[in-house]
């Protein structure tokens, strides 16, 4: 009897937990949220995550032999190990301290220190040198010239390497182009025969000179399941934007990459040339997902490669739709821009008044038509200073051309607005999966369509805009929901919980 009652006294908490049926307290149960959490609609569903290696940290046990604080062995950073506070900030807390680490131990290599601490000799090596400054100049858009004069000679020989040798704008050129040469040799025979499945975007960009080009990208996955991107092509469109035209650029460089039998997903916007260009590729990009030949008509195929919309796109299309309406609104704030920043004399008027009225003074810049969001934040800007503007641009026209009316429609379009601008700024990621989010954002857009259709204010604006939505979204595209569905947080559970919530809020 003696026996077991030692053996009943003897177990711990964590065993009891786990009879009863729940977690143990060495156990992370707060590192994981299913698809209720992630909609914002209910509890968190935890997961169970793996407990923390003790040997990493040295336990603190009160007088009744309860811990109460680990000790990290690496840093003896003292952390909070009570049984309710769970694990998981222990293994962060050892993840991110080895990330500290490893970063050191990087910098200790480019500073020439060895492990111990002790400094050894450093070499000099102009051929680096110049294709660091290659890089720099690639990257913050430099002149070749910036490294061709006394002053970038003073400041490096002076504070960086007394040893520097100036490199001319001339010898800059030939090193970018050696660069940008051995850049793309080694995306060709390095990287992309590593890499097996590619998603392409692509867009038209017109330049000052009012010459169009078409960018390509690829974005991809890895060895180390990074997610990569590189533009792979740059070409001048002269000609019409046709799809026949958009075909032979997006064509010719991913032939030229050796990636025709690796592409997955092609991502374009909703003009119709690129709806006909994508006809053209189908056939060239179908070696990835196959073709399918109808039995029945032999000569009839189905050539599959995945051919998304832009998301973002797309918002421009339903928020420009609802702008529509309100163009008189909006002329009128241009108006008054385009009149206060045509003369130096009322910028430095204008300033002055705002310092007189205690206000920081600011610049305000125009937006652009094919830019909503540049509209946007062309408002936003402008709101704060509602009363030192109006009275500025007032009282130098000589009539009332901004009143109240004018800035109430201003605030209420820019409170509709928000949710779209979050909307863009979220899904516009590169560095980061956005698939999965797509559908989340929809629901929101859905939901604050719904909300806002009783606002008179805001009445003619939301029906075009609303229809626009319905024109794209209406039917989700297969991709978003096979990305949500993959999303740990959602899943399939999650995927008939916002069609649930979509289909209530389209109603």
């Amino acid at each position: 009897m003696d026996d077991i009652d030692e053996a009943v006294y003897l177990a711990t908490i964590n065993e009891d937990l786990v009879d009863y049926g729940h977690v143990p307290d060495n156990v992370d149960d707060a590192g994981g949220a299913n698809a209720a959490a992630f909609l914002g609609l209910g509890n968190v569903t935890v997961a169970v995550a793996a407990p923390v290696p003790p040997d990493n940290f040295d336990e603190i046990l009160d007088d009744k032999h309860v811990r109460i604080a680990a000790v990290c062995k690496f840093c003896r950073h003292r952390l909070s190990a009570k049984s309710a506070a769970g694990t998981g900030y222990l293994l962060r807390h050892q993840n991110a301290y080895k990330k500290k680490a490893d970063h050191a131990k990087m910098v200790q290599t480019r500073l020439a220190m060895n492990p111990d601490g002790s400094y050894r000799n450093w070499e000099y090596k102009p051929d680096v040198a110049r294709v660091e400054l290659c890089k720099l100049i690639a990257r913050l858009d430099l002149p070749l010239s910036v490294a061709d004069n006394d002053a970038w000679d003073d400041c490096i020989q002076r504070a960086h390497n007394p040893r520097h040798v100036r490199v001319s704008r001339f010898s800059t050129s030939r090193d970018l182009e050696k660069l940008f040469i051995d850049t793309i040799n080694n995306l060709k025979h390095i990287v992309f025969p590593g890499v097996n499945s590619i998603c392409l975007t692509s867009d038209i960009w017109s330049g000052n000179a009012k010459e169009d080009y078409i960018t390509v990208v690829a974005h991809f996955i890895n060895s180390d399941w990074q997610l990569k991107k590189h533009v792979i092509g740059f070409r001048l469109i002269e000609e019409v934007h046709t799809g026949t035209n958009i075909d032979e650029r997006i064509s010719d460089v991913v032939e030229a990459f050796g990636m025709t039998d690796k592409i997955f997903v092609v991502s374009l916007d909703n003009a119709s040339s690129n709806n006909n260009a994508m006809q053209i590729l189908a056939p060239i990009f179908s070696g990835y997902l196959g073709v399918d030949t109808d039995p029945d008509n032999p000569s009839k195929k189905t050539y599959y490669v995945v051919h998304q919309r832009c998301a973002c796109h797309v918002i421009n299309l339903i928020v420009k739709s609802g702008l529509k309406r309100l163009k008189p609104y909006i002329e009128i704030f241009r108006t008054a821009i385009s009149y206060l920043n045509a003369s130096n004399k009322r910028i430095a008027e204008f300033k002055d008044y705002c310092l007189l009225k205690g206000v920081r003074p600011r610049k305000f810049g125009l937006d652009m038509d094919v830019r909503w969001n540049s509209t946007y934040l062309m408002l936003k800007h402008l709101i704060p200073y509602k009363n030192v503007f109006s009275v500025f641009i007032n009282g130098n026209i000589g009539y009332a051309a901004l009143n109240v009316e004018h800035w109430y429609v201003a605030e209420k379009v820019c409170e509709f607005l928000e949710l779209f601008y979050e909307s863009t700024v979220a899904l516009s990621g590169v560095y980061h999966p956005t698939s999965p989010l797509v559908l989340h954002h929809i629901i929101e857009i859905a939901t604050h369509f719904h909300e806002c259709r009783g606002d008179s204010k805001l009445e003619t604006v939301i029906g075009p805009m609303r229809m626009k939505f319905e024109k794209y979204w209406k039917k989700i595209p297969m991709l978003y929901s096979f990305a949500f569905i993959l999303n740990p947080r959602a899943k399939l559970r999650g995927l008939h919980m916002a069609l649930d919530l979509l289909a209530k809020s389209t109603s």
